[in-house]
């Protein structure tokens, strides 16, 4: 068998295969490069895999085309610093050159079905960095006319070029890649998954992690890998909302324990699917349109019933449907038992890609659970992540010093004389009706303060959802030293116990540490009495100015934060 690829080498046009799908003379992409790699470790061990694993037909639209888009439209003006309203409309404004056009027909020519049109840019999934969820990933339906097919393939290209100059890809570049410019590539690709209706989806989209450096048990190994499931569009799998989580070590393991109401309480119910009318992407949640159900034979692989008034979980065809105290979720309870061939292809990708990439690895994909059609979407090196040495935690911490306290989800980690906290208070948060001001609030103070800081907040910060958390985004939170998130007893806000988030993705770049905190359980502290002290500076977010201290021994998982001041 021929030797390692040696991805950081890897020059994807040295295949005559990619050069039939790349347009232009210029760089292709992070993205691309990792999925062209992938296909060609696919094809190296394809007595392993035995065409179990395929990869979508695409097309590769070179970094040259985006800085002819710029020229022939007078957009090199722009710099980091243009507001950011000001590019959108100029963008919006520009018109494709004829060659580009010209590009851009010849591959609707070739994939007359919904597309997935992905950024890719020059720094993009690169070694150290991956950009995760900062440029833009659309679909479009790909029907109508030739012309109207040829303009949601131009909005959806210029949707991407414009977030590179989104908030958050700005922030990011300034403090990962400050001196590099960047360029950005475009993939064309067929979207995966079948017609309902008036909608498009693949039935199960994930992603996989072949490290996972955030355990909630220590029963889990880091080297076995995670992955992450959901039904319908994978944009519900990279997020902060709901989804299946299952390590490899034990896939009966769950994050939230074994109890049904909480199991139902972390359990999918939005799902996104492609309007096929619109272009757009809608969102439902499968108790107010259970008719979506009909479509997928195999439906009871991935979904349960939960009854609360039994506070059980029973399979779909043992239980009444109609009664108004059940409710559907997407649990995935019998999805192990029922394809095994699934995760078997998971642990050979996670192998194979690892030995190949000489690194942890990073997958998207989707599976359809009648055909057991496995395809990878994206494959890039994991986001760095530099474990911490071995944490000694001081024996001699007194009762009341301890503010926080938690004990999973942990990585090695030491803070010390931290000048502030800045704390969002739940009650206050709850209660307020702008929770959207609230996250912008944190995101002035973030450019404000300077230093580094320990931020607290309840449920989970990132959140699109803002009745789960802080809808803060990247750059309203950067500068963080660490982050802990509040579970509160009988609260809707809890803590999302699953790696293989474009969060998590960038706490691991940035070194900031995470502490999930649940208020009420064993061996948890939430010192809320001392939280209660000191004044607002804005509504429901308090700072606390002192010196603090931060111990996270991931190995023992057990973390706290401590004030020094007795």
């Amino acid at each position: 068998m021929a030797g390692t690829l040696l991805y950081k080498d890897y020059d994807p046009r040295l295949n005559k295969k990619n050069n039939e799908r790349i347009f232009g003379e210029g760089h292709i992409g992070g993205k691309a490069s990792g999925l062209c790699f992938a296909e060609e470790v696919l094809e190296k061990y394809n007595d392993v895999f035995k065409q179990s694993v395929k990869i979508p037909e695409s097309f590769f639209i070179a970094t040259d085309y985006y800085q002819m888009f710029l020229n022939y439209n007078n957009l090199n003006d722009i710099t980091e610093d243009t507001p950011y309203e000001e590019v959108e409309m100029r963008f919006r404004e520009a018109k494709f050159p004829p060659e580009y056009k010209k590009v851009l027909t010849e591959i609707l020519n070739k994939m007359y079905y919904p597309l997935a049109v992905r950024s890719s840019s020059l720094l993009e999934d690169n070694v150290k960095y991956s950009f995760a969820g900062k440029y833009y990933t659309t679909f479009i339906p790909n029907k109508g006319t030739d012309r109207e097919r040829l303009k949601q393939l131009e909005k959806a290209i210029k949707e991407i070029y414009v977030s590179v100059y989104g908030p958050d890809a700005v922030a990011y570049r300034r403090k990962h890649a400050p001196d590099q410019k960047e360029l950005m590539g475009v993939i064309v690709q067929q979207l995966i998954g079948s017609q309902k209706g008036m909608y498009f989806y693949p039935e199960v989209s994930g992603v996989g992690f072949s490290r996972n450096y955030r355990r909630w048990t220590d029963r889990i190994k880091i080297e076995d890998g995670v992955v992450r499931l959901v039904f319908g569009l994978g944009t519900k799998c990279t997020g902060r909302g709901y989804a299946r989580i299952f390590s490899l070590t034990n896939l009966r393991l769950r994050p939230e324990g074994n109890n049904p109401k909480e199991i139902a309480k972390n359990s999918q119910e939005a799902f996104d699917v492609l309007n096929l009318i619109t272009g757009e992407v809608d969102t439902y949640n499968i108790n107010e349109t259970p008719q979506f159900l009909a479509y997928h034979e195999k439906i009871g692989d991935i979904a349960q019933i939960y009854s609360k008034r039994e506070n059980a979980i029973f399979d779909i065809n043992m239980v009444n449907s109609s009664d108004a105290s059940n409710k559907y979720i997407f649990t995935f309870e019998n999805f192990p038992r029922r394809h095994k061939g699934f995760f078997n292809i998971i642990s050979k990708l996670f192998k194979y890609l690892e030995e190949e990439m000489e690194m942890a690895v990073d997958i998207e994909f989707t599976y359809d659970l009648k055909k057991g059609e496995f395809y990878l979407l994206q494959t890039r090196p994991l986001s760095s992540y530099e474990s911490f040495r071995k944490v000694h935690i001081p024996k001699d911490i007194e009762k009341k010093c301890v503010l926080l306290k938690g004990d999973r989800m942990l990585t090695n980690g030491i803070l010390k004389n931290i000048r502030y906290i800045v704390y969002v208070d739940h009650e206050v948060y709850s209660q307020y009706k702008d929770k959207h001001e609230i996250a912008r609030i944190i995101g002035r103070l973030n450019k404000s303060i300077g230093d580094r800081y320990i931020l607290v907040g309840p449920g989970r910060w990132g959140s699109s959802n803002p009745y789960l958390g802080v809808p803060v985004i990247y750059n309203e939170i950067s500068n963080a030293a660490m982050i802990v998130e509040l579970g509160i007893k009988n609260g809707d806000f809890m803590p999302e116990l699953s790696y293989g988030t474009h969060f998590f993705a960038d706490l691991d770049v940035d070194n900031i540490l995470y502490m999930p905190v649940f208020d009420g359980y064993e061996n948890n502290i939430f010192n809320e009495e001392w939280f209660k002290k000191g004044a607002y500076i804005d509504t429901g977010v308090k700072i606390f100015e002192g010196r603090f201290d931060a111990y996270l021994d991931g190995d023992k998982m057990i973390g706290y934060v401590i004030a020094q001041e007795k």
